[in-house]
């Protein structure tokens, strides 16, 4: 039994040595321009300049030298120089999925400090429950809503070395 196991303990150790070459993959470099050249026309894009600023449009054309979108109907160019990253922002900002989140989590919380607050020896005590339930189902709701208009996908394109 040991001498089939070692040839077998051998070839697993050579295998998985060489598994990061079986699964690396030829990716573009995030330097390279003409990944921005070749984003269609009218996809969604957040570009960061190197002075900090974010930009958020839609892709109308890149060329050599500029890159431009359509930020709120107006044409917007920026050099090429000046740009830090591009973004391919994708998907939709699913406010309600995260405001019934939001929503669950504060009903529970809201609910659990209601009944810490209880006390059978106060007269008001039983209305803490289904208060704190409300006022936390609200707030979770609209921090949930809030936070969900936020997120969507965003996928580096492009970044200046």
């Amino acid at each position: 039994m040991k001498h089939k196991t070692l040839p077998l303990l051998l070839v697993l150790l050579l295998l998985s040595s060489q598994t990061p070459l079986a699964f690396s993959q030829q990716t573009t470099s995030l330097s390279d321009w003409a990944a921005v050249q070749r984003i269609k026309t009218n996809e969604r894009l957040l570009v960061r300049q190197k002075n900090g600023k974010e930009i958020k449009g839609e892709m109308i054309e890149a060329s050599d030298t500029t890159l431009t979108i359509d930020r709120d109907g107006k044409p917007f160019s920026i050099a090429r120089a000046d740009v830090r990253q591009v973004y391919l922002v994708s998907g939709t900002a699913k406010k309600g999925k995260w405001a019934l989140i939001g929503a669950g989590i504060g009903a529970g919380a809201g609910a659990g400090i209601g009944a810490a607050k209880y006390s059978s020896n106060v007269d008001d005590s039983e209305i803490y429950i289904p208060v704190g339930l409300i006022i936390g189902a609200g707030s979770g709701a609209l921090g949930g809503l809030l936070f969900g208009a936020t997120t969507r996908k965003r996928e580096l394109v492009y970044a200046a070395n």
